[in-house]
């Protein structure tokens, strides 16, 4: 009986966490691409006010860290990798409103 009924647990773990986990995702993603341009800018003009921003996009990578405890706790309570990646999909998909934005917000940009 567990064996059939742990499909039903997984998606209302989903269901009921998939805000809050999309907005992590969000952030961290936001927070990611952030030190990731600002790193980008330090190595390219090198000035006190690009350590500065390097500086500030470190911290914002605090938000990362709240979404991986999150995402552990979910794993705790039974999702697979591949629950979590349709979540995630979600989450993207959710704050992209057509094809060029979900492009955008997969792509690294150089």
């Amino acid at each position: 009986m567990a064996w059939t009924a742990m499909p039903l647990w997984r998606e209302a773990v989903m269901h009921f966490n998939q805000e809050r986990y999309g907005i992590l995702v969000e952030q961290c993603d936001m927070a990611m691409q952030d030190h990731f341009a600002a790193r980008q800018e330090a190595e390219m003009h090198p000035a006190p006010q690009a350590k500065a921003m390097v500086s500030a996009g470190e911290l914002g990578l605090v938000t990362c860290q709240d979404y991986d405890i999150y995402q552990k706790r979910l794993m705790q309570w039974g999702l697979r990798e591949s629950e979590l990646a349709q979540m995630r999909l979600i989450a993207i998909e959710a704050r992209a409103s057509d094809l060029d934005d979900v492009v955008k917000i997969h792509e690294i940009q150089f």
